[in-house]
């Protein structure tokens, strides 16, 4: 009984010693849930948040890329690059914007042909070279105004070939071969200088120019006062050769009495410019004595009827 007594306190303090035990189990599972993190801190929530805004991100980028397709311009390219630079589509609107680009310039290129051929200028081809110096036509462009050029001289040619036979004077085939060194009718010009100048000294009589003139432009000094300038003899020198020219061009329409008349050389500083003056005023004197269209006359005036001359009164 005694021996019972003693044990009783012992299990007592087994029973307390077990008692504080599980509270401190149950304390410490109570202090490791509170430290825990919630449910939205866990990593597979923070995972879920990234997933969520890089596929926000990428629809950003797929509607954005369908917008600047659908608009399709230069502009729309450039705006999404610059919306997303490290954007899906990146690489393929750099090679939109330089496609869209080349195919401007090719379009501003055809066009800039296309109003060059239909204006047909050198200065148009010109502008065009100018403008576009490595388009798809500049050869075609060069070869256009080469040819013009070649024409141009062409057309200058014939022109002032014209112009010689027109004049048909030494003076007008030798300016004419000057102009030309290498024109088409060069040899034919010197040809025909050469005959004028041959048939001319035959025909027309020589003429000390020079000294002509010399005298010319001192007796105005006398006259006039003043002094005597180069360009004065010079402009004399210039008269009297376009006098002979002219001489040598119309001696056909001159009389030979007229020629034996006014070409003297015995006369006190013979001038070309007096001579033609007194040819073509002796010429023209012949044409005014010359018999009318209808004849010398007497003319008869053509009979009218008389109703005609009653009919006003």
């Amino acid at each position: 009984m005694t021996d019972d007594l003693r044990r009783q306190p012992s299990a007592g303090r087994t029973a307390l010693l077990k008692l504080a035990v599980v509270a401190v189990i149950a304390g410490a599972a109570l202090v490791s849930a509170c430290s825990q993190p919630s449910d939205s801190q866990q990593p597979g929530a923070q995972e879920q948040q990234q997933a969520a805004g890089e596929q926000a991100r990428k629809e950003a980028d797929e509607k954005a890329w369908a917008d600047a397709e659908k608009t399709g311009t230069v502009a729309a390219y450039t705006a999404y690059l610059q919306n997303f630079g490290a954007g899906a589509h990146v690489s393929e609107a750099s090679q939109r914007i330089v496609a869209l680009n080349e195919q401007a310039r090719k379009a501003a290129d055809e066009k800039a042909w296309a109003d060059a051929e239909k204006v047909g200028t050198a200065a148009a081809f010109t502008g065009y070279v100018q403008k576009f110096g490595s388009g798809a036509h500049v050869a075609e462009a060069r070869q256009r105004l080469a040819a013009l050029d070649e024409q141009a001289r062409k057309d200058a040619d014939e022109k002032a070939w014209a112009d010689a036979e027109k004049a048909g004077t030494a003076a007008a085939y030798t300016g004419y071969v000057q102009k030309f060194g290498s024109g088409a009718h060069v040899a034919e010009a010197r040809q025909r200088g050469a005959a004028l100048e041959t048939q001319g000294r035959k025909e027309v009589p020589s003429i000390d120019i020079q000294k002509t003139c010399q005298a010319a432009a001192g007796a105005m000094v006398s006259l006039m006062g003043g002094t005597t300038t180069e360009q004065d003899v010079n402009a004399c020198l210039d008269s009297e050769q376009k006098a002979r020219d002219q001489i040598v061009k119309d001696r056909a329409t001159y009389s030979a009495a007229d020629k034996r008349q006014c070409m003297r050389t015995d006369v006190y500083l013979p001038s070309y410019v007096e001579w033609l003056t007194c040819l073509e005023m002796e010429r023209d004197v012949r044409k005014m004595e010359r018999p009318e269209q209808f004849g010398a006359g007497p003319w008869t005036l053509p009979k009218v009827r008389p109703a005609i001359n009653t009919a006003g009164r």
